[in-house]
């Protein structure tokens, strides 16, 4: 043990660079994993051919499994504050939050593997998934709150941690890219092969890399030596989790801000598949490559984002990176519309024979420029309301604030599901998917090649008309931009802890601090 950090810690504001490199890569293969199952899974069900081919079951069985994902997302996410209390509550030997970060890893793994691996087809699956999909957000649940609530915990000094959290943002970024990038290039691929096949692969592999992340984490990297304070235990009650958001006024501004940044920005990337596909075709070579190429430009405005925003933030408030954010945002959401979709005829403007379809990437890079530059700023407003509650009421709560912030995203999880179910069943296009899903179930049994599975759905998708794609436009474009401007808004001109504030904040906490040493 003397050659790992497992028992070790450190003091002061500077955490060792082992340990703030380790946190940081880990979220790479963490978030990949997430995005596996929350981006990918719902699409691997609806299109994979797992479902019944007749039209009744099928579209029974999608709404059992919406149901089914929507109310364990809603549990999963009154259940984060209570792992949260947990986390607080119960301390190890070695270490307070790296045990709950191990154990979430080795739960997560199994379950992820199940859900991909395993195959009954029809009303037999919506029973598996029923039963792993919970223990998937259980296991999250363990494994997330431990790992974010770790974070405020590494510094106070607010320049370390925007540095921390900036590379942890770029980091989870990769992890994303990642299998956003893999899934659409290798389903449809590889002649013969199915999706189911191709999906497991990808399962096993980022599975695989997430629990040895996991556990290089544990075994490397140092936890902060905890206060007194903080080593009792009877200090902490079950009801902090409610009263946290009930007279933290700063933290309940930026936790609505953060619900509605995560369902804006979530959605739109939640029907990715879906309009690519439906749009451009089906497969590797068609809408699957465009879908690979916006995500590529997902990455570059992303990280573009977060490379910038500790350089930017030298020069500029929050409040002016956030108006940056505002006016990118929306520009990028109408062009999209604009291009993306047919408003001025039966064709779109985004063709990808042509050099229009550039247009639309572009949009991406300014779109997630704009997204990547909300996604930090309103990460460390919810930092500082950390020291403002120590301030207030002397208590920090890390691992609390951190269950409050994984509630909001799984509660955005849960209404965006709940949108895309609604908006695909309103515009009709599920007798699409559908048809995508018998034709994969047909090249899984080989009685269907490649190329008749391709001219069928092609042939499904010529009959989308321009009023379906309207509606799916509502759903896609018009209610996640209307709650991004609302998120940005509250950012802006109603959460007050801006840079001064903060420096405040924390000057007369360590003020405090010295005169009780004295």
């Amino acid at each position: 043990m003397r050659l790992f950090n497992v028992n070790k810690t450190y003091e002061g504001d500077v955490p060792p660079k082992s340990t703030s490199a380790i946190y940081c890569g880990a979220s790479i293969f963490r978030d990949a994993c997430y995005q596996l199952v929350s981006a990918f899974l719902i699409t691997y069900i609806t299109l994979s051919g797992v479902l019944d081919s007749d039209p009744k079951a099928f579209m029974g069985q999608i709404a059992v499994i919406s149901v089914i994902t929507i109310v364990c997302l809603v549990w999963d996410g009154i259940n984060d504050p209570i792992m949260g209390w947990i986390v607080e509550k119960v301390h190890f030997k070695w270490g307070k939050y790296k045990p709950w970060i191990l154990i979430g890893g080795l739960l997560n793994t199994g379950v992820v593997l199940t859900l991909f691996l395993a195959h009954p087809r029809g009303w037999g699956f919506v029973a598996l998934f029923a039963v792993f999909y919970f223990l998937w957000d259980i296991a999250w649940t363990i494994n997330d709150i431990a790992y974010w609530s770790m974070l405020p915990s590494l510094t106070k000094d607010e320049k370390r941690r925007n540095k921390i959290t900036s590379i942890m943002q770029i980091c989870i970024s990769v992890g994303v890219f990642s299998v956003y990038g893999a899934v659409p290039m290798l389903v449809g691929a590889f002649e013969g092969v199915s999706a189911q096949t191709i999906y497991g692969i990808i399962a096993a592999v980022v599975t695989t890399l997430f629990l040895i992340s996991q556990i290089v984490l544990v075994l490397f990297c140092k936890e902060h030596k905890r206060d007194e304070n903080e080593e009792k235990p009877e200090e902490v009650k079950f009801k902090d989790m409610f009263t946290l958001f009930k007279r933290n006024d700063q933290f309940r501004i930026n936790i609505i801000a953060i619900l509605l940044n995560y369902l804006g920005s979530g959605t739109v990337v939640g029907f990715g598949l879906y309009y690519f596909y439906l749009r451009f075709g089906y497969g590797s070579d068609a809408g699957g490559s465009i879908q690979f190429l916006f995500t590529v430009m997902y990455a570059i405005g992303t990280l573009l984002a977060q490379i910038i925003y500790p350089l930017i933030s030298r020069k500029l408030t929050r409040k002016k990176i956030l108006t940056i954010s505002f006016i990118t945002i929306v520009i990028a959401y109408l062009t999209f519309f604009f291009v993306g979709f047919p408003v001025f005829g039966s064709e779109i403007v985004a063709n990808p024979k042509t050099w229009t379809i550039w247009i639309l990437y572009a949009t991406g890079v300014v779109m997630f420029f704009g997204q990547g530059l909300v996604a930090v700023a309103v990460i460390m407003q919810m930092q500082s309301t950390i020291e403002y509650n120590q301030y207030k009421y002397g208590e920090r709560k890390e691992a609390l604030v951190s269950s409050m912030r994984a509630l909001s995203a799984k509660f955005a999880s849960a209404i965006q599901r709940l949108l895309i179910f609604l908006t695909l069943l309103l515009s009709g296009l599920y007798a699409i998917s559908q048809v995508i899903s018998n034709a994969e179930a047909e090249l899984a049994s080989g009685s269907m090649t490649s190329a008749e599975l391709v001219e069928k759905i092609d042939n499904a998708r010529a009959g989308i008309t321009n009023g379906q794609w309207m509606v799916f436009s509502i759903g896609m474009i018009w209610v996640p931009l209307a709650l991004l401007i609302i998120s940005l808004i509250l950012s802006m001109f109603v959460f007050k802890i801006d840079e001064k504030k903060y420096q405040e904040i924390v000057d007369a906490i360590n003020l405090k601090q010295v005169e009780n040493h004295q």
